[in-house]
């Protein structure tokens, strides 16, 4: 997803005045299209091997869709960098929301009904979701990931998939900027390597 072109969008569809005519929509599904595959892999990272046996991902995925349309007048972020981070910040939620009802075992009824409560934004989402393809290259990158270490992953997921800036990271994780650069560059070095292991360079 380039963060120029997305912004571009993101103001298009902000300008258009959310959801509420032709022209908007069209923007927001351009947008939405080139923020869901990341997304998905966000979500799938998040998760690790153990919540994934228990929880679907595309379920979350939906359902993170669904709310960032409902509340998509309480964006406010000017760029794709500041939309990737809300989508993953709702995502977020909604992965505690889910392993939690799981821990206690039980059972939340009105979860997979709730697109059918809203047909015109249950449109957009399954529209969306169309347009979503996991090849092997995905998979072999969220593998790669998924055995990293949790620094490694951590900051990956930060910088790469939530876009954030250094000194956001830095915040985030108590550490100065210049030490998460150093963080990031080993990462990724460690990155490479896995996916190497795993056949999935490109």
């Amino acid at each position: 997803m380039d963060g120029a072109d997305t912004t571009d969008v993101l103001r298009a569809a902000l300008a258009a005045g959310g959801t509420t005519d032709a022209g908007s929509n069209q923007a927001l599904d351009r947008l939405y299209e080139r923020c869901t595959p990341r997304l998905l892999s966000y979500i799938r990272l998040k998760l690790g091997r153990s919540l994934r046996e228990r929880l679907e991902s595309r379920d979350i995925l939906q359902a993170s869709l669904l709310k960032s349309f409902q509340h998509l007048n309480d964006f406010r972020g000017t760029d794709g960098q500041s939309l990737m981070a809300w989508l993953a910040r709702i995502a977020d939620r909604e992965i505690v929301d889910r392993a939690d009802y799981h821990t206690r075992q039980q059972r939340d009824a009105g979860r997979e009904s709730r697109l059918d409560d809203h047909p015109e934004l249950a449109a957009r989402v399954r529209s969306v979701l169309s347009q979503v393809i996991v090849d092997a290259r995905a998979d072999a990158l969220e593998a790669a990931i998924d055995s990293l270490s949790d620094d490694h992953r951590q900051i990956i997921l930060l910088r790469k998939f939530e876009d954030l800036s250094f000194k956001a990271i830095g915040q985030r994780l108590g550490k100065s900027e210049d030490a998460c650069r150093m963080l990031l560059a080993r990462a990724m070095t460690a990155l490479t390597l896995k996916l190497a292991g795993h056949g999935g360079g490109r």
